[in-house]
């Protein structure tokens, strides 16, 4: 498996993904070359740049991440196959700072004598801030080079001095073709280390790609373990559909991380916000099976009714905090009803983030310092004998708007000029009503007072 190389080199080089032959089916399966690597051809095609470093047999301090089988323990091992450094290993959920201290002063040693040390890092995400702040001075030295693996995207769960010193490289799930191919080989290896044929019917094949959904992992333990569920007395192992469908009956639920989860939740809302049902349902079906919380869905719907919806439709904010109520007082998974009928409800409502808009205009202008005083006839308490110097409301007393014929007052309800924060309504849905009214609002407003409606402008 390795290149030729002298019998120190080879002992230096042991490591947690350096198995000895009776190691278990799916490391076996790892590549030793390059060429035989599958999926991540963003990174390992021709020209790119992970396989660029492979075949100059070079490296520099990176971390890999991705979801659970899309090859991060492989490239680790094809690494180790085809280049001549050290490699040390501390794992995220094990390793400590003394056990990072002793594998930097290892590499510092070898360094001295000319040879490179790789300290591969699993789980990197999990480590507390005192290992990263560790990692920092090794790697400006270059005492070591890192290769760090994690499930998720490194740029939310490291320092920034530790990521600015580091190469990012995404990992993705591995689509449908290479894992079919990985399957054949699969076979054919079993094929061959068992002296007998195994045959795989082409609607069994799909079904177990498509149900290890995307995980290099997931695939070949279920295809290994079928195979020996089969018997080793049997001649020609024959999986079918059937088989296959037996075997997967139960449901095994859906891997999540913290970077699916984000992802996920990203999906579901623009869906939702595009008004396609279709696509809202189906990563709401994801969310669920993966384990994610629904009170969380069920909060993000509220902020989605009032931010999206909005004026458009505004019994859709009372709908999702129905709903939450609901999830809470029935739990799952009947909870997945009502969430199905309010992601649906919302996703085909018209949609107005003018509220939205309008807030965030007013809440800029107080932020850069528009605070006019409060004209003296809105206050709850007026001042004893009048008002204050300055103030152009004077000594106004506040006209109630039900006592006067047309139920709306002229007064300015500011003290200088009057800001207009809510941009213009468009013609959706229940604001199609709004804007006649705000308009005809505006205009008797205006012909008590003498003066011009307001401008509308974005």
């Amino acid at each position: 498996m390795f290149p030729s190389m002298g019998a120190s080199s080879r002992e230096l080089m042991k490591s947690l993904f350096d198995f000895p032959e009776e190691r278990p089916f799916l490391s076996r399966m790892m590549p030793d070359q390059a060429d035989s690597f599958l999926g991540q051809t963003h990174l390992m095609g021709l020209g790119c740049p992970l396989k660029g470093l492979l075949d100059a047999k070079s490296f520099r301090s990176m971390v890999i991440y991705g979801p659970p089988g899309c090859g991060k323990s492989s490239f680790v091992h094809l690494l180790q196959c085809v280049n001549a450094f050290r490699f040390e290993e501390v794992r995220g959920s094990e390793g400590t700072v003394a056990d990072l201290k002793k594998a930097i002063e290892t590499g510092k040693d070898y360094r001295r004598s000319g040879q490179k040390t790789i300290l591969v890092i699993e789980e990197i995400d999990r480590f507390t801030r005192n290992q990263q702040d560790v990692l920092v001075p090794a790697l400006e030295r270059g005492d070591v080079l890192l290769l760090g693996l994690s499930y998720e995207n490194p740029a939310r769960a490291l320092l920034p001095p530790l990521v600015s010193r580091l190469l990012i490289f995404p990992f993705y799930p591995l689509s449908s073709q290479d894992l079919g191919t990985l399957l054949d080989r699969c076979r054919l290896f079993l094929e061959r280390a068992q002296g007998r044929k195994i045959e795989v019917d082409p609607e069994a094949r799909t079904l177990m790609v498509r149900r290890s959904g995307g995980d290099a992992r997931k695939l070949l333990l279920v295809f290994e373990a079928m195979v020996a569920a089969l018997g080793e007395d049997v001649a020609v192992l024959r999986i079918d559909r059937e088989g296959v469908s037996r075997f997967l009956s139960l449901p095994g639920g859906v891997a999540r991380d913290h970077e699916s989860h984000f992802d996920l939740i990203s999906a579901f809302i623009k869906s939702v916000r595009n008004h396609e049902p279709d696509a809202a349902l189906h990563y709401l079906a994801r969310m669920i099976e993966s384990g994610e919380d629904p009170i969380y869905v069920a909060r993000r719907l509220i902020v989605l009714a009032a931010e999206d919806v909005g004026l458009a439709n505004p019994a859709a904010l009372p709908l999702t905090v129905a709903c939450l109520e609901a999830i809470r007082s029935i739990g799952m998974p009947e909870g997945r009803i009502p969430l199905s009928e309010t992601t649906l409800y919302l996703t085909l409502s018209p949609k107005s983030n003018s509220a939205y808009r309008a807030v965030d205009r007013a809440i800029t202008e107080v932020r850069e310092g528009f605070l006019p005083p409060v004209p003296e006839f809105l206050k709850n308490v007026h001042l004893p004998g009048g008002t204050l110097a300055g103030d152009p409301s004077g000594n106004e007393t506040y006209q109630y708007p039900p006592d006067t014929p047309e139920g709306i007052s002229s007064q300015k309800y500011f003290s200088g000029r009057n800001p207009i924060y809510l941009p213009p309504l468009k013609p959706t849905g229940l604001e199609e009503e709004m804007v006649d009214r705000l308009k005809g609002w505006e205009k008797a407003k205006a012909k008590k007072s003498g003066s011009s409606p307001r401008t509308e402008s974005e």
